[in-house]
């Protein structure tokens, strides 16, 4: 079994789920059916898409991976166009292939804008610089507390 990622209709990861091995590729999702009774029904309601599952495995490194789905509809193009009508490879004189399939292929992008992604990142660390700094406040109020205190019992002894 291997990681399988589920993303919405936009490319963006919302879920992860295991498929056999030997999957890859694009899978899409659909919006069950109601039950009804009358099969009519079922049968002149096309399925809706929900979203689709990815068998191709995320790269490290990005922020908020985002499917490329233009990439992936090139990538299934170039594989058709080295297919002729009758399902032979096309070759040249010498009886090579003439397409080959890139062996790196970056379907994953990132899904921010490095503006966006500074934003974010710039945001998480000032709300932490807050609640430590209301922290260290706390403990500050605190000391100052305990030698007024302490400075009192002194003075009255």
């Amino acid at each position: 079994m291997k990681e399988a990622i589920v993303v919405d209709l936009n490319g963006f990861l919302t879920d992860v789920t295991l498929v056999t091995d030997d999957v890859t590729g694009v899978f899409p999702m659909f919006k069950p059916h109601r039950i009804t009774e009358s099969t009519e029904e079922l049968q002149q309601s096309s399925p809706e898409i929900i979203g689709y599952i990815i068998a191709i495995a995320v790269p490290s490194g990005l922020y908020k991976p985002k499917f490329d789905f233009n990439a992936w509809e090139l990538y299934n193009k170039l594989s058709k166009s080295e297919i002729d009508g009758k399902d032979n490879l096309l070759t040249d004189e010498d009886g090579d292939s003439i397409f080959e399939k890139p062996k790196e292929l970056n379907l994953w992008i990132e899904g921010e804008s490095v503006g966006e992604a500074d934003i974010t990142y710039i945001q998480s660390k000032q709300s932490i610089g807050k609640e430590q700094f209301k922290s260290l406040t706390e403990k500050m109020k605190n000391k100052q507390q305990q030698l007024i205190l302490g400075y009192k019992r002194f003075l009255n002894k």
